[in-house]
């Protein structure tokens, strides 16, 4: 079969945009491309006659004409490169399970609408969590995504950690994360923290997502977390942090903060 390769460059702040549609609209075969200058390039693939989805149709798309399974299925393994996500943590892409027992290493297969990792908020929070994370820690990983970073927190010490999303394909894709690196991870559907049972808590709560989404439970957040204990988010852009400030100041404190570019994570202790 033939199949219509599509290009068009986006701002990175657009991407996390793009993936979550993606999901929504149940339309996995497209990917992204980071290239030198650090822009980034979205690649769509449609079968034969198939339509673009109403979330892609005002995208001006550069048409490359078609080509076969085979040669999009190649570019796309061509981008599948190790890269570093914090301090002397490397990620390892891949396009099939094999094992990766190095603590230094975390091995994912990022699938076709996956992020990998790269991401400025992914990031931000890992650098944190390596901050903070310590031994025998009981980790909350909301909207685990790929599960990149519950992963993380386990093999920086953390002895227990749970995973909660309400995306079966990010369930799923976490499982898999933690498989490939031999880590424990228990993994739960939900809405944001509704699975959580009143007096669980834990030492470090990470949630990394776009600042709409963690003003819908922000203010939760303070009963499930241990004395001592820490709270990483990330995913808030700029033109956010005021009314992510302002809606935490009661209960917590701002330990610290990571930025890249336009893109922000913080650091939080309770008052």
């Amino acid at each position: 079969m033939k199949y219509r390769h599509l290009v068009v460059g986006i701002k990175e702040e657009q991407r996390d945009l793009f993936e979550a549609w993606s999901w929504e609209e149940g339309f996995m075969n497209l990917y992204f491309e980071e290239l030198p200058d650090m822009t980034v390039t979205l690649h769509v693939i449609l079968a034969e006659g198939e339509e673009l989805p109403e979330f892609l149709t005002e995208v001006e798309f550069v048409d490359l004409g078609f080509s076969s399974e085979e040669d999009w299925y190649e570019k796309w393994r061509q981008t599948l490169r190790p890269f570093s996500l914090c301090g002397g943590i490397t990620v390892v892409p891949m396009e099939e399970e094999r094992p990766v027992e190095s603590l230094s290493e975390i091995g994912l297969i990022p699938g076709m609408a996956f992020g990998t990792g790269l991401h400025e908020s992914t990031r931000l929070a890992a650098s944190l969590i390596k901050k903070v994370v310590r031994s025998g820690d009981r980790v909350l990983d909301v909207g685990c995504g790929t599960g990149i970073l519950s992963v993380l927190a386990m093999k920086c010490g953390a002895s227990e950690a749970i995973a909660l999303d309400i995306d079966e394909h990010a369930l799923e894709k976490t499982r898999e994360t933690a498989r490939i690196n031999g880590v424990s991870v228990e993994v739960v559907k939900s809405d944001f923290l509704s699975a959580l049972s009143e007096g669980e808590s834990f030492d470090l709560i990470i949630a990394n997502m776009i600042a709409e989404l963690l003003e819908r439970f922000a203010g939760d957040m303070k009963k499930f977390l241990r004395k001592s204990g820490s709270i990483v988010l990330s995913g808030i852009y700029r033109e956010k942090i005021r009314s992510i400030s302002k809606l935490i100041d009661e209960d917590f404190t701002i330990d610290d903060t990571e930025e890249d570019g336009d893109w922000k994570a913080l650091l939080l202790k309770e008052r």
